[in-house]
């Protein structure tokens, strides 16, 4: 559930704000900001020092597997941190961009073909869920083999209700750039990729957020304005509210008097809301950017498969957080940073065929990281 679907007149406090948001989301966003920045700590520290290689590959089965045939991918080397590769069930591999693919993979990331991530075609897809509750022992218990007699046993009759499958989609978040758990901070990890009201394109993220008492006192922005092809330096914007709110240009990095298209965001201080709106009359969208790369390392803000009119945040039934116990992934349950596969199951409907799959390593077979390894079935 995005946090945007809080109701603001039901969050009289910050206090009562961080408790609802923690009951509504379970994604980095709706924790607490020291153990965000911790695991995003950690997983720099398993991205260091590493090459990037050739996204696709061989790795392919070469046919549709039949009704039922488990199958085992070869690690599939998603070990860039900028670029996704993308997954064919039909194939077994590896495909190109243009070609028809149905997962798209960047490290622990997991996500669905869909208008939202560039594709042409719409995957849906629902997680099982059924290691959520497992314990930190029982999933440093978890084996390939140990795992596979429960995945086989999962048939048709298995699958969920139609209406349990959704796909990956931008939800409107006005409240993402901060993360809620007892006084606000800035979710400085999340930044956006931005169309602005003059046509032009630029990366931002709030930084920090400063109160005093219960008042916004100043939020600073940071914005990366795109010309041409490339990003420029990093701009920061201090905007003092002083109790009402804000219109900003990211072309002028500068609090502006709304007139027609001089403005891009909009900055409610208000407690209840702390909202980031954008100027829907002159086209201003925005895309959510990744984890990797980080705000100081993207290279484009005019990439994005899609800009929606608010503050956005890709939603889906596969977590993309090391946080989420239905993710793919645990992270640093033996204190070696290390990825540990939590194998929960997903489905995934492509058009009238459902697949079944696991994300069962992140290891390559010598020990480099961001090669998850897929086991997958058909199952109708």
């Amino acid at each position: 559930m995005p946090l945007s679907s809080l109701n603001p007149t039901s969050m009289p406090t910050w206090r009562a704000m961080g408790r609802d948001a923690g009951l509504a989301l379970r994604s980095p966003r709706a924790v607490a900001a020291r153990r965000l920045f911790v695991a995003l700590a950690g997983l720099a520290a398993l991205t260091a020092c590493e090459g990037e290689s050739d996204p696709t590959g061989p790795n392919a089965l070469g046919r549709e597997p039949a009704i039922n045939e488990v199958v085992t991918t070869a690690p599939l080397n998603a070990s860039s941190n900028d670029t996704l590769v993308y997954f064919s069930f039909t194939t077994g591999g590896l495909v190109q961009r243009t070609a028809d693919w149905d997962l798209a993979l960047r490290r622990y990331e997991v996500r669905l073909a869909s208008p939202a991530t560039g594709a042409s075609k719409t995957v849906l897809g629902v997680s099982l869920a059924n290691n959520q509750n497992a314990t930190t022992a029982e999933v440093l218990a978890f084996t390939r083999a140990s795992t596979l007699p429960a995945f086989d046993a999962l048939r048709d009759a298995q699958v969920p209700a139609d209406d349990q499958f959704v796909t990956d989609r931008l939800a409107d978040s006005p409240q993402a750039h901060i993360v809620l758990g007892g006084v606000p901070v800035a979710n400085a990890a999340q930044f956006w990729k931005v169309r602005l009201a003059n046509g032009q394109f630029a990366v931002v993220r709030n930084a920090r957020i400063k109160f005093t008492g219960f008042v916004t006192d100043t939020i600073y922005l940071e914005s990366r304005l795109q010309t041409g092809n490339a990003l420029g330096a990093v701009q920061t914007l201090a905007v003092a509210p002083a109790g009402v709110s804000r219109a900003i240009s990211l072309n002028t990095n500068s609090v502006v008097t709304p007139n027609g298209c001089n403005w891009d965001f909009q900055f409610n201080p208000d407690p209840r809301q702390l909202a980031i709106t954008v100027n829907t009359a002159c086209n201003v969208g925005t895309y959510p950017g990744s984890a990797s790369p980080t705000f100081a390392a993207v290279t484009s803000a005019s990439d994005a498969p899609q800009y929606v009119s608010y503050l956005s945040q890709l939603v889906g039934p596969i977590p993309n957080s090391i946080l989420d116990t239905k993710a793919p992934f645990r992270y640093d349950l033996t204190g070696q940073q290390r990825l540990h596969p939590a194998f929960n199951v997903y489905f995934a409907k492509v058009g009238t065929k459902v697949w079944k799959f696991q994300v069962i390593d992140y290891y390559s077979n010598t020990g480099a990281p961001g090669f998850p390894t897929i086991r997958y079935s058909r199952v109708r």
